[in-house]
């Protein structure tokens, strides 16, 4: 994580180029109606591929459509699942084991027990995304030069040669797979980087469709603050309450992620009136703290001026957990916050949101697994044109 904090710049030049190109593909769709979804996963995996592995995809690349589909699946997989962490005894239920079989990275019969003339089984679902990272993970090997790190993936090379030469290695590395370490490491990346960033901004739009005077409000911001012929900078959050303060009021009413990282107590505890004995799981359920009408007013209600205090600043009370609590909270917190908001600024200043002519306002229910995500909707996006300069630029930062 010290290499995302101490490479903030160069990850925001990163983003901007993906947002870009991802404001090119939506004014293409010349105002149709369009499911985002797609779009707006492939964008944010190219900002991830980016900085973990300086790979970056088309958005018809079979082989990485293919990959998505496998993300994709494996939170349908873990999340039909989740309930046995919490209630071992359901992993007897029928049908689990079977989920359990396509969710692990090696198949279930060993090749030593096959018959002859059997073919191997098809590859799980992490078996299948291991073999995309290994691809990736052998290119690095053959290109890495110790002087010029291009990424995560550099990073963690690096380390362990630095370990080799200290004589540290056996503590560190000694006995560990180091490319099933660094297959595990990506995978945890995407897992908890795309999806939530993702459904934020599907999130976003979709409140913006039912709450339009407060996208107006954000745009008239935006004008004002970055003007039209340049699309937002992350030097310009400073300036943009009204736009940070909707950011968070997305990231509360929708609880991307319901549940944070489990926690246990290293000593039998007292809370609240409750007994918590030593190793106990505690789990803390940010959802419910989101949606707690003693803290929030109205929390059912999208309303980002709670987020702003008397003097017109940001504000965000210690009971906003967006991204956990804790030690355990989420370790790339930094680059969502830019992500987020350097694709929901650049949408808003480039296009306005609307609802598909004949159709109904989407449904804001979700969908629960790992994450909460909305329902599939299409949305129409109007141009709004910025000056010629910016317009030529397609995006001039």
């Amino acid at each position: 994580m010290s290499y995302l904090s101490s490479r903030k710049a160069r990850m925001e030049k990163r983003i901007v180029s993906e947002v870009d190109d991802f404001l090119q593909i939506l004014q293409a769709a010349n105002g149709e109606p369009l499911d985002l979804n797609p779009v707006l996963a492939v964008s944010i995996s190219n900002v991830i591929c980016d900085v973990l592995m300086s790979v970056k995809f088309s958005h018809n690349d079979s082989r990485f459509i293919r990959f998505m589909e496998l993300i994709e699946e494996g939170f349908q997989l873990f999340g039909s699942l989740e309930y046995v962490f919490f209630i071992p005894i359901l992993r007897y239920l029928p049908g689990h084991s079977k989920t359990r079989q396509k969710i692990a990275k090696v198949t279930t019969q060993p090749p030593n027990l096959r018959l002859k003339t059997s073919k191997p089984p098809p590859p799980q679902n992490r078996e299948e995304m291991a073999q995309f990272f290994q691809e990736v993970i052998d290119d690095h090997k053959k290109t890495f030069d110790p002087s010029h790190l291009r990424d995560l993936l550099d990073t963690y090379l690096f380390a362990i040669q630095k370990a080799k030469e200290e004589g540290v290695a056996d503590h560190l590395f000694e006995g560990k797979d180091h490319d099933r370490q660094m297959q595990q490491i990506i995978g945890d990346m995407f897992s908890a980087g795309m999806e939530t960033i993702k459904s934020s901004l599907h999130w976003a739009v979709l409140f913006m469709m039912h709450n339009p005077e407060h996208m107006r409000a954000a745009q008239e911001e935006l004008d004002q603050v970055v003007g039209r012929l340049r699309l937002p900078k992350l030097e310009d959050l400073a300036y943009l309450p009204v736009t940070e303060s909707t950011i968070l009021e997305v990231l509360r009413i929708s609880s991307i992620v319901p549940m944070g990282t489990t926690h246990s107590p290293i000593r039998d505890i007292k809370l609240n009136g409750f007994h918590l004995p030593r190793h106990a799981q505690v789990v803390p359920l940010l959802h419910a703290v989101h949606m707690d009408a003693t803290l929030w007013a109205e929390p059912q209600r999208f309303d980002p001026s709670r987020f702003i205090n008397a003097e017109g600043k940001v504000h965000k009370p210690e009971f906003f957990l967006p991204f956990g609590v804790g030690r355990r909270m989420c370790l790339g917190e930094v680059m969502a916050r830019m992500e987020i908001f350097l694709f929901f600024s650049s949408l808003l200043h480039s296009f306005d949101v609307r609802v598909p002519a004949g159709e109904t306002l989407p449904s804001l229910k979700g969908i629960v697994g790992v994450t909460i995500s909305p329902n599939p909707y299409k949305v129409c996006l109007k141009p709004r044109p910025l000056g010629a300069e910016g317009v030529r630029a397609a995006g001039a930062r």
